[in-house]
């Protein structure tokens, strides 16, 4: 299974699932985007960190690293590997004294507030990539390029991908382009 590399790019209140929010990860080379609907208190938990918050007692994170760290053990990667069924799967990869790779099994969101803390990498699968992500060029729209180059039927159904990967900001400039091709044609 082939492993790409993501960042954290993202983390915004789900405006489609309250109480949820969306985090966005990247894939740096093709700017590809995959957006994984997590908890209010793994959102807390990767926000906390990277804003280099000091909470006055330890994260449910914070400890399971300091356990790791006591055991002389250390997170080497994050592989989400599967999506089935809208659910994300991942593994943590620790790397022991001995240097014995194991795999733990892990909800996404516990893998990346993890990942953070030991500033280790996160890869996705290419199915995973191919299946969930989607491409903006620098100024926030599709990779096909200008939305001129796109039917009618095309942008309705970009806009479909976009509000369910809950980009709005895109979502709202495919909209604009479909209410200017609507009134072009009237």
């Amino acid at each position: 299974m082939n492993k790409i590399e993501v960042v954290v790019i993202a983390l915004a209140e789900s405006e489609s699932k309250k109480g949820y929010y969306a985090l966005i990860l990247e894939e740096p080379k093709s700017k590809r985007r995959i957006p994984i609907i997590i908890g209010n208190q793994e959102a807390q938990a990767i926000a906390i960190y990277m804003e280099r918050l000091n909470p006055t007692r330890p994260l449910t994170h914070d400890l399971f690293k300091t356990v790791l760290l006591q055991l002389k053990s250390k997170i080497k990667e994050v592989f989400i590997h599967t999506l089935q069924d809208d659910i994300f799967y991942a593994n943590v990869i620790l790397q022991n004294t001995e240097n014995q790779l194991i795999e733990i099994d892990a909800r996404p969101s516990d893998a990346i507030a993890l990942a953070v803390r030991f500033a280790c990498p996160i890869f996705i699968s290419t199915q995973v990539l191919e299946s969930s992500g989607y491409e903006i060029d620098e100024k926030g729209r599709d990779k096909k390029g200008s939305y001129a180059e796109y039917t009618l039927e095309e942008l309705e159904e970009l806009l479909e991908k976009i509000i369910k990967k809950e980009d709005y900001e895109s979502a709202a400039r495919v909209r604009d382009a479909i209410e200017r091709r609507k009134r072009a044609n009237e």
